[in-house]
């Protein structure tokens, strides 16, 4: 009775009424289209307006004022003014960034002079008098200098040695300062309440050197959104001038105090040829720059693009002839980044030719990145994130080993990467595909290996039985076959082979979770999609649901009147 009652009602509303209302949702149309260049977003407003005269408007696609003013916003932008350069943002897609710009209403206009708010333009956005508004602030030949103003003691970062609470009004301000390390939390969170003193102590000892800070995203959901947080806790260092960095190694304080110092040191350290065979013993995978002597300009360049690597590797710098030498660096190379790795100071793993112009070298990061890994090493508690979601998504042979076979293991590894280096040209590349090396506690791990690979340590206590497969983490795929399609053994041969089929995708991989975790995974992933849909395209959620709407209640309009018309011809007899 309820259902027919309720339909009875909408047959009473005309079917246009419906569609006019449904074509009123989906009358929202972009105010920004592929002529203009894309909007500023918070990760580069304050480095794109540094310098310069900039005018900016600030926007929502669903607003009717932005879509009436998008042509003459073309036309102005199509007109080149003179001395001011123009730019959006999308305040539906960041509204903590237009919040902190003081953005009261849609279209707002804001004039900023290198990096500084100017003024909100009050006058009729027409495009004559918009431009000659604009010809007015023109950058203005530079005054005489003035006399150098007493010098400013500034405030250094952390004085007091606490966690710092950030919000919408406070988050970007801080990051201009100085170098941030920020922890995204949930106050119901049993791992965030593990952290909390943690982080209370290291805000501590980071007293004057680095902010250490934290955000409640129960209360900031829209930040931490926006700063790509999908768990909790999430930590991520901004380093000054550079790309964020999210932390992934361990949580123990000792493990979070030399992450902050290494990250906060000096990205360069300069070093005599007399001691480049010290510092490479000493450290695992090591970057030696080498430069013409005196330029600084050059330096400043590599220190900026070193910046992802947050101190690990270390780059040591040396403008000495004989190292250029030692390490066949083509002579028609201006500069050159070689990559020391597994303590070998002899040879150079691999090698970076700089080019002549600084702007010619915007793949050094993703090289910085791709080569900070040694050929080979112990997987731990405290490596396993680094080594298994590092940024060039290696493939990672994994040995499973005990006490008895730890040693010998680690030793054949290193003799195979040596190997594999060669084989590979001195690169350790196959098919655009890098090789970690790699070893594990099989006792303290022996539940996790045999469940995610199926693999064990060494029955016999010889290290040719010891388990061994190549995972391909970023996947969640291993492969535990050569390409015979016998198992992989700890021999130079079989994983040579294996790591060959599986670089080629000639070898046909396995899944490392089970059936469940894949579809659970792929469901939660077309949950995440669908929620980041409605959030960012309100409006086109909305009109689909109405034109879902509509379409059913068409349908159960039929139904409902040929249920009618069926009714009426039993009661008339026919």
């Amino acid at each position: 009775m309820r259902w027919s009652t309720m339909l009875g009602a909408l047959q009473e509303l005309p079917v246009s009424v419906l569609l006019a209302s449904f074509a009123l949702v989906c009358a929202a149309l972009p105010a920004q289209t592929a002529a203009l260049k894309p909007p500023l977003t918070p990760d580069n407003f304050k480095s794109t307006i540094a310098e310069g005269v900039w005018f900016v408007e600030h926007f929502s696609p669903y607003c009717g004022h932005c879509r009436a003013f998008l042509p003459t916003w073309e036309s102005l932008v199509a007109s080149e003014p003179k001395g001011v350069q123009l730019a959006q943002v999308d305040c539906s897609v960041n509204g903590d960034l237009c919040d902190a710009n003081g953005i009261k209403g849609y279209p707002q206009l804001n004039l900023y002079r290198d990096g500084e708010f100017v003024e909100k333009y009050k006058g009729n956005r027409d495009f004559d008098l918009l431009t000659e508004y604009l010809a007015k602030h023109v950058e203005p030949a530079s005054p005489p200098p003035p006399p150098p103003p007493p010098a400013v003691v500034s405030e250094p970062l952390n004085p007091h040695g606490e966690v710092l609470v950030l919000e919408p009004d406070n988050f970007y301000a801080t990051l201009e300062k100085g170098a941030t390390f920020i922890k995204f939390y949930a106050p119901w969170c049993g791992h965030c309440k593990k952290l909390a003193p943690t982080w209370k102590q290291l805000a501590k000892s980071a007293k004057d050197k680095v902010t250490i800070a934290e955000v409640n995203c129960e209360d900031h959901k829209k930040l931490c959104d926006s700063q790509g947080v999908e768990g909790f806790p999430t930590l991520v260092y901004y380093p000054p001038g550079g790309p964020k960095s999210e932390y992934t190694s361990g949580r123990k304080f000792d493990q979070l105090k030399s992450f902050v110092d290494k990250a906060s040191a000096s990205a360069l350290q300069a070093i005599q040829p007399e001691e480049v065979d010290a510092y490479v013993t000493e450290n695992p995978a090591i970057y030696l720059l080498l430069h013409p002597a005196g330029d600084s300009e050059l330096l400043k360049t590599i220190a900026r693009l070193a910046a992802p690597l947050l101190g690990s590797p270390l780059i040591f710098t040396s403008p000495a002839p004989a190292l250029f030498e030692r390490f066949k660096v083509p002579e028609s190379a201006p500069w050159a980044v070689v990559a020391l790795k597994d303590r070998n100071p002899h040879t150079a793993a691999a090698m970076y030719i700089g080019g002549t112009t600084l702007d010619t070298n915007g793949d050094l990061p993703a090289w910085l990145l791709a080569n900070r890994l040694p050929t080979f090493m112990e997987l731990t508690q405290d490596t396993f994130q680094s080594v298994m979601n590092a940024p060039h998504a290696p493939l990672v042979v994994i040995a499973a080993v005990d006490a008895t076979t730890r040693d010998k293991v680690a030793e054949r590894f290193r003799d195979m990467a040596m190997k594999w280096r060669v084989r590979t040209g001195g690169t350790g590349i196959s098919h655009g595909r890098s090789v970690v090396f790699t070893w594990m506690d099989a006792e303290r791990w022996e539940s996790w290996m045999k469940s995610m690979y199926g693999i064990r340590k060494s029955r016999s206590g010889e290290i040719e039985d010891a388990g061994v497969v190549i995972a391909d983490h970023k996947i969640l795929k291993y492969y535990d076959t050569e390409q015979s399609n016998t198992p992989i053994k700890l021999t130079s041969p079989s994983i040579f082979s294996a790591l060959e089929g599986a670089a080629d995708g000639t070898l046909r991989a396995k899944n490392s979770e089970n059936i469940v975790e894949r579809i659970a995974r792929y469901l939660n992933a077309k949950l995440t999609s669908i929620e980041k849909n409605i959030l960012e395209r309100p409006f086109y959620a909305l009109g689909l649901l109405s034109l879902s709407l509509v379409a059913m209640y068409s349908v159960l309009r039929r139904c409902l009147g040929d249920d009618s018309a069926y009714d009426r011809d039993s009661k008339s007899g026919r």
